[in-house]
C-alpha cells in the first residue's frame, strides 16, 4: 500500500512535491493536493500518513514528528503572506483572515498585538480580496492569491518582513510532519530530502506550469521561488520556529509549548 502524502497546492510548496508528482520518487507515495489548513486536518484525522502542515499545527496535533532539514520558510521577505489595506486606509478595526491559513493567522495576531500594539476584530473569510475588504478594514491573504495581488493597487505589509525586522530570525511557514507508527520506512527522511533537491533543480518547469494557472509571468514566479522561499530547516530556522512558538504560547494561541521532535 502506498504512503499517503498531503501536499499544499500552492506554488511555494511545489518544489517539495514535484519529485513525487513528476519525478522519480512517486512510485511508493500517493499525493493528495490540499490547502494548508486541510493538510493539517487530514493528518490529524489519520487520513494521510505525512502532511505538509502549517508550522503552528505541530503544536496543536499530538504525537507528531518533523521530517528533518525541510521546510517552507523565508529569510527576509516572502511576497506571499500579505496584510492588505485600501490605499490611504489608516484605521485598522477589523481584519479578514484567509481561511486557507493557520500559521499566518497566528503570525498576524502576534504582529498586530505585540509589535504594533493594536487589537482589531478578526473575522475568518474565504480568500476573496474584494469581498474581504468590503467587510473589513484589512485582509490577510496567503500563497497564490497573495502573489496575484498588484501591490500598486493597495497598501500592503509583508508579514515575514515585519517578523524578521522584529525577531531577527527566519520565519518557518510549514514543515513535513508525520506520526511515527513504525510503518514508515527508515530511509524516509533521506527520500524527502532527495525529493526536495530534485524539485529545486526544476524551478523553471514548475514556474511555467503555475504561470498558466495563475496568469502570471513564469520569470516572476521563478524569481519568487529562488529569492523569497527557503526550503531548508537549519539552526537559524529552528531559532525562528521556537521564537514563534514561545510567542504563540504567551498569547494562548496554542494550548501548550511542546519541544520539537524529529523523525530519525
Amino acid at each position: 500500500m502506498k504512503i499517503r502524502i498531503s501536499l499544499v497546492h500552492f506554488l511555494n510548496s511545489a518544489p517539495l512535491g514535484w519529485g513525487f508528482l513528476r519525478g522519480p520518487y512517486g512510485k511508493d507515495f500517493e499525493v493528495v493536493s490540499s490547502a494548508p489548513s486541510q493538510c493539517a486536518d487530514q493528518l490529524a484525522a489519520g487520513e494521510v500518513d505525512i502532511g505538509l502542515i502549517p508550522s503552528i499545527e505541530y503544536q496543536r496535533i499530538p504525537d507528531l514528528e518533523i521530517i528533518p532539514d525541510i521546510s517552507i520558510a523565508s529569510l527576509e521577505k516572502v511576497r506571499s503572506l500579505l496584510l492588505i489595506k485600501p490605499k490611504g486606509k489608516t484605521e485598522l478595526r477589523s481584519v479578514a483572515l484567509d481561511t486557507s491559513s493557520r500559521t499566518t493567522v497566528a503570525l498576524t495576531r502576534m504582529l498586530l498585538r505585540e509589535k504594533m500594539g493594536i487589537q482589531p476584530e478578526f473575522l475568518p473569510h474565504a480568500p476573496d480580496l474584494p469581498r474581504m475588504l468590503a467587510r473589513c478594514d484589512a485582509a490577510l491573504l496567503i500563497g497564490d492569491a497573495a502573489l496575484q495581488v498588484n501591490p500598486e493597487d493597495y497598501d500592503t505589509i509583508d508579514l515575514v518582513e515585519e517578523w524578521v525586522a522584529w525577531q531577527k530570525k527566519p520565519f518557518v511557514c510549514a514543515v513535513w510532519a508525520c506520526r511515527n507508527t513504525g510503518k514508515l520506512p527508515e530511509e524516509l527522511p533521506a527520500i524527502f530530502q532527495a525529493a526536495r533537491e530534485w524539485g529545486l533543480l526544476h524551478f523553471p518547469e514548475i514556474a511555467a506550469v503555475y504561470a498558466k494557472s495563475l496568469n502570471l509571468p513564469a520569470l516572476f514566479l521563478e524569481n519568487y521561488l529562488r529569492n523569497n522561499i527557503d526550503f531548508y530547516l537549519g539552526p537559524k530556522h529552528l531559532e525562528g520556529l521556537n521564537a514563534f512558538y514561545r510567542l504563540a504560547a504567551r498569547q494562548e494561541i496554542i494550548p501548550e509549548l511542546r519541544p520539537l521532535t524529529f523523525l530519525t
